[in-house]
Formats: C-alpha cells, sequence, structure tokens
C-alpha cells in the first residue's frame, strides 16, 4: 500500500462526507441517478433502442402513440411521415443531443477553468487588460456568437459543437475569473499572503474550494446552454443533418405536421425539457450540499 500525503486523507474524508451529506437529498440524489442513467444510455443507445433510428416501416407512416385508441404498443411514441419509430429516434438522438452537450460541457470546464484560474491569479496591467477584453463579449449573447461561428463552417453537428465551444469559453473564463479575483481581495487572503503562502498554496486550500459552488453552477448553465444550442443551430439547419436523429433536428423535420402528428413534435421538446430538469436539479443539489457543508 503506498503511503498518502496528510492532505490526501483529508481529502477523501471530506469527500466522502460531502456524498453521506448528499444522499439525504432524495431529489438530487434520484436526478444524480437519472443523470448516470442517461449518459448509459448515450453510450449504447443503439442496443437499447428497439430499432434503428433510420429504419422506416412502409404502411406505418404518421401512426400514433401507443395511447391513443388507434396507436400500436410495437411504436411506443408512434411514427413519423416516413415511418421512422419516435421512440427508437429520441433513444438514439441521446447520443447526439445529450452526449454532445456534455462533450462540449466537459471541454469548457476544463479549459475554460484552466484559463479562468490563470487568468484570475495574474497580477497588474495584464490582468485588467484581461478583465476588459473578457469584458466585452458579455455583450453579446452566447447563441448569436454560435450562429456567426457555425455560418462561417460547413453545416454538421461536430462544427455546432466547436461553434458553441468557442462561444461559451469567454463567457466560462470571465466567470471563473472574476470569482478569483473577489476571493483575492478577502482578508484572509492577503493574511496568508503575508505569511509567505505560494499561490498554489491558496489555490488549493482557500480559493478554489470557495469558489466551487460558483464553478458547479456555472457548470450547469453551460450544459443548459450547450443543449439548447445545439437543438437551436440543428433546428435552423446550422448544426445535425438528416437523418440524424438529434432532437432540434427531429422537431424541424416534423414541424409541419404539428397539427397532423404533434406527436413527432411535442415528444422530442418534452426529452429536451427532462434532461434540461434533470441537470439543474442535479447541480442546484450539489450547490446546496456544498453550501451546507461550508457553512
Amino acid at each position: 500500500m503506498l503511503d498518502k500525503e496528510p492532505y490526501e486523507f483529508r481529502e477523501t474524508e471530506r469527500l466522502r462526507r460531502i456524498w453521506l451529506a448528499f444522499r439525504r437529498d432524495r431529489i438530487a440524489l434520484f436526478s444524480f441517478y437519472l443523470f448516470l442513467l442517461l449518459i448509459l444510455t448515450a453510450l449504447f443507445s443503439t442496443f437499447i433502442a428497439p430499432y434503428a433510428s433510420d429504419t422506416q416501416f412502409i404502411g406505418k407512416e404518421l401512426t400514433p402513440p401507443s395511447w391513443v385508441a388507434s396507436g400500436e404498443v410495437a411504436y411506443f411514441f408512434g411514427t413519423d411521415d416516413l415511418g421512422r419509430d419516435v421512440f427508437s429516434r429520441i433513444i438514439n438522438g441521446v447520443s447526439y443531443t445529450f452526449g454532445s452537450a456534455l462533450i462540449v460541457v466537459i471541454f469548457t470546464a476544463f479549459i475554460g477553468g484552466g484559463l479562468g484560474i490563470l487568468a484570475g491569479m495574474s497580477h497588474g496591467f495584464k490582468s485588467r487588460v484581461l478583465g476588459h477584453f473578457l469584458d466585452t463579449f458579455l455583450s453579446v449573447p452566447i447563441l448569436l456568437i454560435s450562429i456567426v461561428i457555425a455560418t462561417l463552417m460547413e453545416p454538421g453537428l461536430s462544427n455546432a459543437m466547436l461553434a458553441i465551444s468557442l462561444a461559451l469559453l469567454p463567457h466560462f473564463i470571465h466567470e471563473i475569473y472574476q470569482a478569483i479575483q473577489q476571493e483575492l481581495k478577502k482578508d484572509y487572503i492577503l493574511t496568508m499572503r503575508l505569511d509567505g503562502a505560494p499561490n498554489r498554496v491558496l489555490l488549493r486550500e482557500t480559493i478554489l474550494p470557495n469558489i466551487m459552488v460558483r464553478y458547479i453552477r456555472e457548470i450547469v448553465q453551460a450544459f443548459v446552454i450547450a443543449l439548447l444550442e445545439i437543438s437551436s443551430l440543428s433546428f435552423i439547419s446550422l448544426g445535425a443533418q438528416r437523418p440524424t436523429p438529434e432532437w432540434g433536428a427531429m422537431i424541424r423535420d416534423s414541424l409541419e405536421l404539428i397539427y397532423i402528428a404533434p406527436w413527432a413534435v411535442i415528444l422530442p421538446g418534452i426529452a429536451i425539457i427532462f434532461v434540461l430538469l434533470i441537470v439543474i436539479l442535479m447541480g442546484n443539489g450539489i450547490c446546496r450540499t456544498l453550501e451546507r457543508y461550508g457553512e
């Protein structure tokens, strides 16, 4: 067994206590398990879905959902105008909509968090110039920046993910930068610096633990924005293209059927809302736990 440093034992014990406190929040814990279920669904959607996303059932076009009198259990959420099973397309769409948003957020959290820390710990003229530069991005909506970047590239889901990541990064870096700058102005930081504490110790022992709640809130907000923008860019034909079963693209392709086959439009929208609700509930639960633990 390898020897551990004392701070490693403290970190392990602290994480265990946070997990135990998080488990007492039943709603947050339930949303956490649903989030894990979404990840598994995104990884194994082709095995979970009853049919392939592009399988067409001739003669079964616009079959209503199974809970309607004329519906069939074999097509639980009904079919679209091409006879494709809506339930299978929504399950396969988890990989494209949820999975793409998750990748964007992981990239933004690591790259944006790292750059935000570097920017926040800088001093003097360089710090002020960087702060004003990041402030300029706050005046432009993230969706508008994503659309501008996406129009410069070939329409596709991967390019939409890149556009959203580039649009999210300045906002994420700015929030982490501002959080660290606010911490650096507090009295206990000044006291530790007078005692000779290096920046590495300040970050690990005080600054990062104190901004963790804000960091998680920014990740949750970034996930919400990423998922909505992936669907939005696909809806306006700048993201996923046919026949990809991305939820925004599914709504776009079936929008003209809203009065004939409303399930083909409404159910992908409900899937988007469902995922957003899970992420928000889980994120709020984690933040509440950390805030209680820090009191």
